[in-house]
């Protein structure tokens, strides 16, 4: 993926990216620009040092101080939103950091562009050196913006805040102490922008990783407000579901699985060759006497190479189940490699579980492909 991404910087989208620049910095022209940003190291850059790179370019040909380059910087900004929309929007990822390097000694100049920027790219990286320079400022701004009118300005008051940002820079002190988060998740717990809501249950789910019970109890005060809430609280606490947290579980109305049986469990192959897949079988009976609600998963430990093991926690259904009522379920796990999961041969395990409970489980073993194991030999 950050290959493909990186590959986007190509010799046509940098001389369209230095087109567009020198509609408004005019003292350069197109191969100019493109020559500065490539230089003869370009082909070692990696994505974030090519974006690095490219911000660093338009930061040093603009105006300084950085106040005389707000006006031209929002000008390149809104010529770039018309040249570049849908997918290659991400082009121009850059502009943020442009901020970041240009303005960082002028905050309250920088805050403007980003709030006006972030409506076009997300500012959700370069937003966070500000909040550890000047948190007064910064975590003002925060709160302020989320109620602003513009949905992108919105969710940078909660991206650009989460505690465990993917690739984003640590905030010292915010996974200790989330606090400074919380008003800016009220206020856009029921935003009317779904991807909004979305930046606010993944913060959540941040905070959930450290603060379980903070969160639980957030969830139990929004329940019931407005589907878009309830909706959003499912996928903010989708770890601690996975987890089988109890609490968790009850908000939802998964009770305590003594009234369901989980019977005929049966893999197939019994030896599952890595690039092949696992076929497990079994069924699933309510013995409750009433309407009950069951959330059936799977979890599959993968042995590692220390011969230690990683669990992988696989949904497979959520709904109410009538009394007595049965149902067979057929589930493939494939053993592809990937880049993200390299697998290993030797003994793993499979469980079933409903409601948090674990109610079947079974050894299988993953083997070497043939071909590797000739070569072994």
């Amino acid at each position: 993926m950050a290959e493909a991404l990186k590959n986007f910087y190509n010799d046509k989208a940098l001389l369209e990216l230095g087109t567009e620049f020198s509609t408004v910095l005019s003292h350069k022209r197109p191969e100019d620009w493109v020559q500065e940003i490539k230089r003869k190291d370009w082909k070692k850059l990696e994505l974030k040092q090519r974006i690095n790179r490219i911000a660093e370019v338009l930061s040093n040909s603009l105006p300084k101080p950085f106040p005389k380059a707000v006006s031209p910087l929002l000008k390149i900004s809104k010529v770039l939103e018309k040249k570049f929309s849908g997918t290659q929007r991400f082009y121009i990822i850059f502009l943020g950091e442009t901020v970041e390097i240009s303005g960082i000694d002028y905050p309250e100049e920088s805050l403007y562009c980003m709030e006006k920027i972030t409506q076009i790219i997300s500012c959700e990286f370069s937003i966070r050196e500000f909040l550890i320079r000047y948190p007064d400022i910064a975590w003002k701004k925060m709160l302020e913006w989320s109620k602003h009118s513009h949905p992108g300005t919105r969710r940078l008051a909660s991206e650009g805040s989460r505690p465990r940002l993917p690739w984003g820079k640590g905030i010292p002190g915010l996974k200790k102490d989330p606090e400074r988060t919380l008003s800016i998740l009220e206020n856009l717990k029921n935003d009317p922008d779904e991807v909004v809501r979305r930046s606010v249950a993944n913060h959540l789910n941040d905070i959930s990783k450290d603060h379980p019970d903070l969160v639980i109890s957030i969830a139990k005060k929004w329940m019931g407000k407005s589907e878009n809430t309830d909706l959003l609280l499912k996928h903010a606490l989708r770890g601690l579901l996975k987890q089988g947290n109890s609490d968790t579980l009850s908000i939802f109305g998964f009770a305590k699985s003594t009234s369901v049986k989980i019977s005929k469990l049966d893999l197939q192959p019994k030896i599952v060759e890595i690039g092949k897949h696992l076929v497990y079988r079994f069924e699933l009976r309510s013995e409750a006497k009433e309407p009950t609600l069951y959330r059936l998963e799977s979890k599959i430990h993968y042995l590692k190479p220390s011969g230690k093991f990683s669990t992988k926690v696989f949904q497979i259904e959520e709904r109410e189940f009538s009394p007595k009522e049965t149902k067979v379920y057929e589930r493939k796990q494939s053993f592809q490699q990937m880049t993200t999961r390299i697998h290993s041969a030797g003994i793993h395990k499979l469980e079933i579980i409903v409601n948090g409970e674990t109610k079947a489980k079974a050894d299988f073993n993953v083997s070497l492909p043939k071909v590797l194991k000739k070569y072994k030999r």
